[in-house]
């Protein structure tokens, strides 16, 4: 899906570099390149989208649970920290004197 062309379907366009979808080989190098509007049809199989900003009223099985984090923290503070453990003071003496 290509920002800015206004159709459902898909266009040819000639894309040179600066352009999304499309990355020249050479200097100067420009390419016609089919790519699909940016209008939401009932064609689309997937969309993948990113929730920006919580609205007053929830996204049935989306925004309405929480969901644990499933990984643990990996420096030893955060886990002392997490675990209530205490950090231990006494440190080995050395045997070389």
């Amino acid at each position: 899906m290509k920002q800015g062309v206004l159709t459902h379907g898909r266009v040819c366009l000639l894309l040179s570099k600066g352009h999304s979808c499309y990355r020249p080989r050479r200097t100067g190098e420009r390419k016609h390149k089919s790519v699909r509007g940016c209008i939401v049809d009932a064609n689309l199989s997937v969309l993948n989208l990113n929730i920006v900003k919580k609205g007053e009223k929830d996204i049935p099985g989306l925004t309405d649970t929480t969901v644990p984090h499933p990984l643990g923290p990996k420096r030893a503070s955060r886990i002392r920290k997490l675990t209530s453990l205490r950090a231990s003071t006494s440190k080995p003496e050395s045997s070389q004197k």
